[in-house]
């Protein structure tokens, strides 16, 4: 069918069973290209009898896996990954045994299920000359702005003394990710817009209070859904938006904007709160090679710890800073570490990071996905507590 080179995707349609299927950001899924030959990057062995799979690292949105995850368990079975992996590379043949090996690879606890998160992983770091991988880690920054340290919704805990504990440790890590609360004037999550009536909303209340609930109506963008409110913070362009003077940020760090759309609010670093839209940080990671990443910065309870499980879910080694984090409301620490540690995500230390950090890059990517087999739960813990996060915060 009609295809077309469009920046890092190809757009291809062809039929499968009578459907159209497109290569680009939409329905099923989208390949990503190497920038010096621009060739597609299928998926590769993860042994050696897996050779009916290309040689190349390949990444699954999220749309992908959406299409394939039924139940929204963050689990495949057998006859889901069968059919995901002949709808999303059509001109590979995988016959029943091909798929039965490539189960018994990845399902290393021998359940019967893969977990997306090792699945992605698998696809995504394999380097078919060897076994092994190389660690690579990045110290993911968030919300470390003016209007979250002194400003509207400056933090009740000093979030001042967070400042040089992470300027003190960034240099340990391979990558370093700054992500922004980056808010248009008129936000769904400000209490003032409501006041002003600038969203359709379930509520006829006349008067909104700073941190109430609404319930945002369902538009072409993103489902019905509750939202908390907050005062006016973060917005794009304004000082309460930047980082603090004194926290250290280099040309070189990535960075990512959140919450830049008017009509939907984006706690994690990752996705929007409704996954209706990626902040793209999965391929920013993805591109330089992550495989570790480290959480920190405002707030614990709700940004810190959205960022945390969706780094699970995507299928990274996740980790969360307690000492370079401050929380919304301390009484909600216990239940947010029980959360993070029943999803995977491991609780450390500013220094115990900088060891790990600077410890052995060389690992066999067998055992770097036995440690993600115990993040299988992320998808589930994040279902369970996204919808009460707000009104406990």
């Amino acid at each position: 069918g009609p295809s077309k080179l469009d920046g890092d995707f190809l757009s291809i349609q062809y039929e499968v069973k009578g459907r159209t299927i497109t290569h680009d950001c939409a329905p099923l899924h989208r390949l990503e290209f190497a920038e010096e030959t621009k060739e597609p990057r299928l998926p590769s062995v993860l042994m050696e009898e897996l050779s009916f799979l290309s040689g190349k690292p390949h990444h699954l949105s999220e749309s992908v896996l959406r299409n394939y995850d039924k139940l929204n368990s963050g689990y495949l079975d057998l006859t889901e990954l069968k059919l995901l992996f002949t709808d999303a590379f059509p001109d590979e043949k995988f016959s029943d045994a091909d798929m039965k090996c490539l189960m018994e690879s990845l399902d290393l606890n021998q359940d019967g299920r893969v977990g997306l998160n090792e699945l992605r992983a698998f696809l995504r770091l394999y380097n078919p000359s060897t076994k092994d991988i190389t660690v690579k880690t990045a110290l993911i920054i968030i919300d470390v702005q003016n209007d979250f340290i002194t400003g509207s919704l400056a933090n009740p805990y000093d979030a001042t003394t967070i400042v040089p504990v992470i300027n003190g440790m960034r240099d340990r890590f391979d990558v370093v990710v700054i992500s922004y609360d980056w808010h248009p004037h008129d936000h769904c999550s400000f209490t003032a817009s409501h006041n002003a009536k600038l969203f359709p909303i379930k509520e006829t209340s006349d008067k909104f209070e700073d941190f109430g609930l609404v319930t945002l109506l369902a538009d072409q963008d993103r489902a019905e859904h509750q939202q908390m409110l907050f005062p006016r913070h973060a917005v794009q362009g304004t000082e309460g938006g930047c980082c603090p003077p004194d926290l250290v940020v280099k040309d070189s760090d990535l960075r990512v904007y959140k919450g830049t759309k008017p009509n939907i609010d984006s706690f994690s670093a990752f996705f929007d709160n409704c996954k209706a839209n990626d902040t793209g940080l999965t391929k920013m990671l993805e591109d330089v090679g992550v495989t570790d990443c480290y959480y920190c910065g405002l707030v614990t309870d709700i940004c810190v710890k959205s960022t945390a499980l969706h780094g699970v879910e995507a299928g990274f080694r996740s980790y969360f800073i307690e000492d370079a984090s401050k929380p919304l409301d301390e009484a909600n620490l216990p239940q947010t570490r029980q959360e993070l540690s029943a999803a995977g995500v491991h609780l450390v230390s500013a220094q115990e990071a900088c060891d790990m950090a600077a410890g052995s890059k060389a690992m066999a990517l067998r055992d770097y996905l036995s440690q993600l087999a115990k993040q299988r739960n992320a998808k589930a813990v994040h279902a369970h507590t996204q919808s009460h996060a707000h009104a406990h915060a």
